[in-house]
């Protein structure tokens, strides 16, 4: 029963930044989650190197690249130190697959209106990532680096770490978000397809979530707008599972559990309707007062 149990869990949790978690469950072992971080760093960075070896595709000349064909490699846009000041732009469209990693640094735009990324998509230093459409297998903004989403489909999840900013405003998330260090995340639209059956968003140290909305309820109970914060202070994992529920602004509904740790927060912010509500109210009281 035991040995299901962890197939189970491993089937559920497919992504490493939650290799702590199986690490707890299968071993007991309470493992920090830098460590898990620094894994995924030096993961990405023998990919780096071995995209140096001729292993993967860089575009690293400032010109302007649409791809709506095929690459079976790597995608490294503004790696070298000298590409710093490039601000090369690529531009992912219908019809192309990018089979591998989709890498951008420095001041690269990347845009991705169709087609498909088979891997990660990462973004370091100050690079941007635009996403309308499409399918990528997972997002992942750290540095000083932005990622927005507008649309399309995330199999797996997002992660952010160190400065990474991410703006959700509509697209679907296959299992969630993980952020952490200083990242700032901002959602007003957008679907956490398994959220509500698993650890939709997992949220440690100094991390800001600020979602925009209305009418939230933390396990059914009504909540209003404000700060969550963790009920322990500690690692995120040890916990107690919550479960936020409510309406983005754009209108998606929002159900999804949340593990928060440390002294990340989530702040409820009223969407722009509501804010206006709020204001004539006052102003309406004001004028009863005088």
């Amino acid at each position: 029963m035991e040995k299901e149990e962890n197939e189970r869990l491993f089937e559920d949790f497919p992504s490493i930044y939650n290799s702590a978690v199986f690490l707890r469950i299968l071993f007991g072992k309470e493992e920090e989650m830098k460590n898990v971080r620094l894994t995924i760093c030096l993961t990405a960075a023998v990919l780096f190197m071995a995209a140096g070896q001729g292993f993967g595709i860089a575009f690293n000349d400032g010109g302007t690249y649409n791809i709506n064909y095929t690459i079976n490699d790597g995608v490294y846009v503004d790696e070298a130190d000298e590409a710093s000041g490039m601000q090369t732009t690529l531009n992912l469209l219908e019809g192309g697959s990018i089979n591998s990693v989709l890498v951008a640094f420095h001041n690269s735009q990347v845009t991705i209106t169709g087609g498909t990324v088979g891997s990660v998509v990462q973004t370091y230093d100050s690079s941007q990532v635009k996403m309308f459409g499409g399918t990528v297998n997972a997002l992942y903004a750290c540095g000083n680096s932005q990622i927005t989403m507008s649309g399309g489909t995330v199999g797996d999840a997002l992660y952010a770490t160190n400065n990474g900013q991410l703006t959700i405003t509509d697209g679907t998330l296959g299992f969630g978000l993980s952020a952490s260090g200083d990242s700032r995340v901002t959602m007003s639209g957008g679907t956490i397809a398994r959220g509500s059956l698993y650890f939709g968003m997992q949220l440690q140290e100094q991390m800001i979530l600020a979602i925009s909305g209305f009418d939230f309820a933390i396990d059914g109970i009504h909540v209003g707008f404000g700060e969550i914060t963790s009920q322990l202070g500690g690692i995120w994992y040890n916990d107690p599972v919550r479960r936020l529920t409510g309406t983005l602004a754009n209108g998606d509904k929002f159900d999804n559990q949340f593990l928060i740790g440390n002294t990340a927060k989530i702040v409820l912010v009223p969407e722009p309707a509501t804010l206006l509500l709020l204001g004539l109210g006052g102003l309406v009281l004001r004028r009863k007062n005088h």
